[in-house]
């Protein structure tokens, strides 16, 4: 999948026993200068903002089993997918199907379980070893849903989820996100809110949404909202421009530096 990164060398502090004659004080400056040495690149940006994506096959079909949820019925889409329900929940099977027309394939299970607000549409889903394309998929995602008096949706969702690649690398993301889809009269905007951490190999990222992250449903890339991204200890500002539609970003180190990068593949 083009969302996913190439990994970058990992970031790595060696100290050898030479290291040790030093003084703590000059331990935390080389630290701090291969934090500074360290940069962040459009591979890295879109890992940590994408990986919700690798699950949206399966979840488009849980979002509509749910909305129809009957206790004591099955469901069936013999060119995808069995689903069984319970009082408490349901299971859905997939058998080497697409849900979509030229979408990732499908195998395996997951299982729903439902909340227990009244007021409110929520759901768990559980992931034991769904695949997804050659991708693995194990953990939760609990999903909360409302609407505004406006019509706009939100979706809470809190994840606890590890990813397995097809070269068994493993991405694990733990946090709570925000989607919402706003519908305005002058525009119509996905957003993103939340704050997260992912990490991949010796790679750490703590993400945290600074302002909403918007994108036009016209517009393939986001293009309004900041968020701090913190990596292995070096944090850095992304910040996604002032709403134009373009596929630019730029990045504000700890030093003042300023960096543009491009989102697109």
């Amino acid at each position: 999948m083009s969302y996913l990164f190439n990994k970058i060398s990992p970031y790595s502090l060696v100290v050898s026993a030479a290291l040790l004659a030093f003084s703590c004080s000059d331990d935390a400056d080389e630290i701090l200068d291969n934090q500074q040495n360290q940069k962040v690149d459009q591979t890295e940006i879109k890992t940590v903002l994408e990986t919700d994506e690798i699950s949206s096959s399966a979840d488009m079909i849980v979002q509509g089993l749910f909305s129809n949820k009957e206790s004591g019925k099955s469901a069936k889409d013999a060119s995808c997918y069995v689903a069984e329900y319970s009082d408490t929940g349901f299971t859905v099977s997939f058998d080497d199907c697409s849900a979509e027309e030229n979408g990732e394939i499908l195998n395996g299970s997951l299982s729903v379980v439902y909340g227990t607000d009244n007021d409110s549409f929520a759901y768990t889903v559980i992931y034991d070893d769904l695949k997804v394309g050659g991708i693995g998929l194990d953990g939760t995602r609990a999903f909360t849903y409302s609407q505004s008096e406006s019509g706009s949706v939100l979706f809470d969702v809190t994840i606890d989820m590890t990813l397995t690649l097809e070269d068994n690398k493993k991405i694990s993301e733990k946090g709570s996100k925000t989607f919402g889809f706003v519908f305005e009269e002058e525009k119509n905007m996905f957003t993103i809110d939340g704050d997260w951490v992912l990490k991949s190999g010796n790679d750490t990222y703590e993400v945290d949404i600074t302002s909403d992250l918007e994108t036009e449903f016209a517009c393939e890339y986001i293009g309004k909202g900041t968020m701090d991204l913190t990596k292995n200890g070096l944090e850095v500002s992304v910040d996604f421009g002032d709403g134009a539609c373009d596929d630019t970003a730029t990045l504000i180190y700890p030093d003042s530096t300023v960096e543009t990068i491009s989102l697109k593949e």
